[in-house]
């Protein structure tokens, strides 16, 4: 407590002493003089501080397309802080855009695609940028879509000789690419092969082959790829022969045989390209033979005998390289035969039998190396027989009977070996009987009759048993073995098909065998009849 107190004496002691300082030190200077001071006013300038804008959207104008191009149009930008613009492609429905044109160019506001598909929607839009930053993108625009196939053509055929002409309408679209041939071998173009691609829009003619039937399509395509197609055809024709059809393709064989048929061969027939047979025999065919038959490259066989036909055999018959038979007795032809007929390589069987034929034989049948059967009976031929036809090593049936043949037989006819048949009947043959021609294994018709032939009869012609006919009556033949003949066991009372009568020989030719126990006995010697 008494602490206390003497602080507080203590601190009034203390600002007594000051008080008294103050007051008796120097006196206070004057106060000083009034400043005079200017008052300045400051103007304040107002500052826009708005954010930047960013610039106007750009509608797309249009978006066409022809044939090479597709053109994009947009609006042009009025910003004054334009920096660019960027075109935008999205295709289909696809969200995927791409880039495909940027300029900084405000009046360059058009873009050319040289690469494009109208068939599906070309989605454009324009992006524009200012120097500020911001951009901003318009509406999308698309192509209209291409939807409008092509015209469809219409196929038809057009009539040919040995193919298939076909023919469409032309198309006019203007965006036309190509013509495509198709065929199938079904209606319904199942499984179909192209065969052909035609980019000339004025080229509407094609040519076939008619190897086999077909069904034929034509498709059009445009630009585009879209497509249209024709009507189907059957690629073939029918061929209207004596009133009847004949498919063109499918035909390989017309038998027409005893059908009383009257006028001429139809030309139509050489249309028939795939005709293997033609059988048109024992009708009253008149006229001569189309030359058209003789350009069927697969004919293998014809069959005109026993009709009416007259002319020439054409000389085009060489030809048909393909024919092996070739059948025209009974009939009118006359003039030579054509030696283009010795060329057939294929011809196994020939018979003119019965024609008013004349000249010769060329040498040049022995060409016909696969020849088997050859008939020139009864005709006007003449000259010699040719030694060529021994070598005919597959010759097997040989006539030239009832002709104007003349000198001897050739020996050399042996040789063709597998000889049956040799008729040489009425003729002016003269000589004797060649030897050579008994020593024919396979030979079971020997006809010489009427003829000048001399010498004597070879007793190894009584030898062979298996002959079926043996004629040498009317000749003058000289000498002849009885017992041989009567031994050979031939009946010799059936001259129809046994004859040795009417020649030179000095003793008349016994009638064998009158007894049919003599009968039995040669014939079992022999074993024949």
């Amino acid at each position: 407590m008494l602490l206390k107190i003497s602080f507080k004496n203590n601190l009034i002691l203390i600002l007594l002493v000051l008080v008294l300082f103050r007051c008796s030190s120097a006196p206070q200077p004057p106060p000083p003089s009034p400043q005079i001071t200017k008052k300045v006013e400051i103007k304040s300038e107002t500052i826009s501080l708005e954010p930047p804008s960013p610039p106007e959207q750009l509608r797309i104008n249009f978006v066409k397309y022809n044939l090479n191009e597709m053109v994009i149009q947009w609006e042009a930008s009025q910003d004054p802080d334009f920096e660019f613009y960027r075109l935008i492609q999205s295709v289909g429905t696809k969200d995927d855009p791409d880039t495909i044109f940027v300029t900084a160019d405000i009046e360059k506001t058009k873009f050319t695609l040289n690469i494009f598909d109208p068939k599906i929607e070309n989605w454009f839009w324009v992006d524009v940028k200012n120097s500020t930053g911001l951009h901003s993108s318009g509406p999308k625009k698309s192509n209209s879509l291409e939807t409008q196939s092509p015209t469809s053509p219409t196929l038809k055929t057009v009539e040919g000789r040995h193919d298939l002409q076909i023919q469409w309408t032309v198309n006019n679209d203007n965006d036309f690419k190509k013509y495509t041939i198709c065929r199938s071998r079904t209606s319904d173009m199942k499984n179909e092969e192209v065969l052909i691609d035609i980019f000339n829009r004025l080229d509407t003619n094609h040519v076939l082959a008619l190897d086999a039937v077909f069904f034929y399509q034509i498709e059009t395509v445009d630009r585009w790829g879209l497509s249209s197609r024709s009507n189907i055809i059957k690629g073939d024709y029918n061929v209207t022969i004596f009133g009847d059809g004949y498919s063109m393709v499918n035909t390989k064989k017309i038998d027409l045989i005893r059908k009383e048929l009257f006028g001429t061969i139809p030309e139509e027939v050489g249309k028939l390209f795939n005709l293997e047979v033609l059988l048109l025999q024992n009708n009253f065919l008149s006229g001569t033979i189309p030359e058209q038959i003789w350009n069927l490259k697969k004919l293998r066989i014809i069959n005109f005998s026993k009709n009416q036909l007259s002319g020439k055999i054409p000389q085009a018959i060489y030809q048909s390289n393909s024919i092996e038979e070739i059948w025209l007795a009974n009939n009118n032809f006359e003039g030579e035969i054509p030696f283009q007929i010795f060329a057939l390589n294929s011809l196994t069987h020939l018979n003119l039998s019965s024609n008013k034929l004349s000249g010769s034989i060329n040498e040049s049948v022995a060409n016909l190396n696969k020849l088997v059967y050859l008939n020139l009976f009864d005709n006007n031929l003449s000259g010699h027989i040719p030694v060529e036809i021994g070598e005919l090593k597959n010759l097997k049936f040989l006539s030239l009977g009832r002709n104007q043949f003349i000198g001897k037989i050739p020996p050399e006819i042996a040789n063709a070996s597998n000889l049956e048949s040799i008729a040489l009947f009425e003729n002016q043959l003269a000589g004797g009987i060649p030897k050579e021609i008994m020593k024919l294994e396979n030979l079971v018709y020997l006809g010489l009759f009427d003829n000048q032939l001399v010498g004597s009869v070879s007793n190894k012609i009584f030898d062979k048993s298996n002959l079926s006919y043996l004629k040498l009556n009317k000749n003058n033949l000289e000498k002849v073995n009885y017992d041989s003949l009567c031994k050979s066991g031939y009946d010799w009372s059936n001259s129809i098909y046994f004859d040795l009568s009417e020649n030179d020989f000095e003793e008349k030719i016994p009638e064998c065998f009158s007894e049919p126990v003599f009968y039995k006995i040669y014939s079992s010697f022999n074993n024949k009849q």
